[in-house]
């Protein structure tokens, strides 16, 4: 009679567990570990991305690793990655009110702002020229670069008479420093009004106007003197240049006159 054949009988649950667990080790050990940000799996391998300011040119393979190009000069990528192109960088337009605030290069984007006296509105996606506060209201300090106006009334004691997205309101004039008084009370959108003030003494003029008097005094005295000086010199230089030329004359006519004697 033949050997009746033996069953297996079946592991234990812990055993069991722990041949799953094994088998489940070699499966992890055979697959590559790509969970760093500067890898990704291709073809069953773990392939180094392109860093910062490159970009993918083309894929890893079996044999070779990936290929990594720069960026162009208005382009830029800030993380590793396997893009087949860089981003180009936003254009700051100053016909739109924006100016660039970070130039950006190959590894980080360029950064726009509005300029002075415009901010960025969400609801356009632009710049939108800043509030203007009203007569009686002043900008609150500091004016916040890209953000918008916030008016305030002014409080007592102080007035606003213009339109402006910048000015704060201003003190009332103290009338008694100044030497005058009060003729108008001050209010938020217009200021004091003081009494005209003493005028200055009249004797302080002369005393303003006498050093250029004497002075234009010296001058033309001055002046008179040497064109006296002037007139006599040169009288006195002609009639002496008439006499020798009267004397030149004379001679000349007697030389003359002796000649045809002879």
């Amino acid at each position: 009679m033949a050997p009746r054949a033996r069953r297996r009988r079946p592991l234990p649950a812990p055993l069991a567990l722990l041949a799953l667990l094994g088998r489940l080790q070699v499966t992890l050990q055979i697959t590559p570990p790509c969970t760093s940000e500067r890898y990704y799996e291709h073809l069953g391998q773990c392939c180094k991305k392109c860093e910062p300011g490159t970009y993918m040119s083309s894929k890893c393979t079996t044999t070779s690793e990936s290929v990594c190009l720069p960026c162009g000069l208005d382009e830029y990528l800030d993380t590793w990655n396997e893009e087949d192109k860089c981003l180009l960088h936003k254009v700051c337009d100053p016909g739109k009110a924006l100016r660039a605030v970070e130039p950006g290069n190959r590894t980080a984007p360029r950064r726009c702002a509005c300029t002075a006296g415009y901010h960025w509105s969400e609801d356009c996606r632009c710049c939108t020229r800043n509030a203007e506060c009203a007569r009686g209201f002043g900008a609150r300090r500091p004016v916040q670069l890209n953000k918008d106006t916030v008016c305030e009334p002014c409080p007592s004691g102080y007035f606003s008479d213009t339109v402006s997205a910048t000015e704060t309101c201003r003190p009332w004039t103290n009338c008694t420093i100044l030497g005058g008084t009060e003729v108008r009370h001050g209010t938020d959108k217009l200021d004091v009004v003081c009494s005209p003030l003493p005028s200055a003494n009249p004797s302080n003029e002369p005393q303003v106007y006498l050093p250029s008097l004497i002075i234009l005094l010296l001058f033309m005295s001055v002046a008179l003197v040497a064109a006296v000086i002037f007139g006599v010199y040169y009288r006195k230089k002609g009639k002496a240049l008439t006499a020798n030329l009267w004397h030149w004359v004379n001679e000349a006519c007697g030389r003359l006159n002796g000649n045809k004697a002879v």
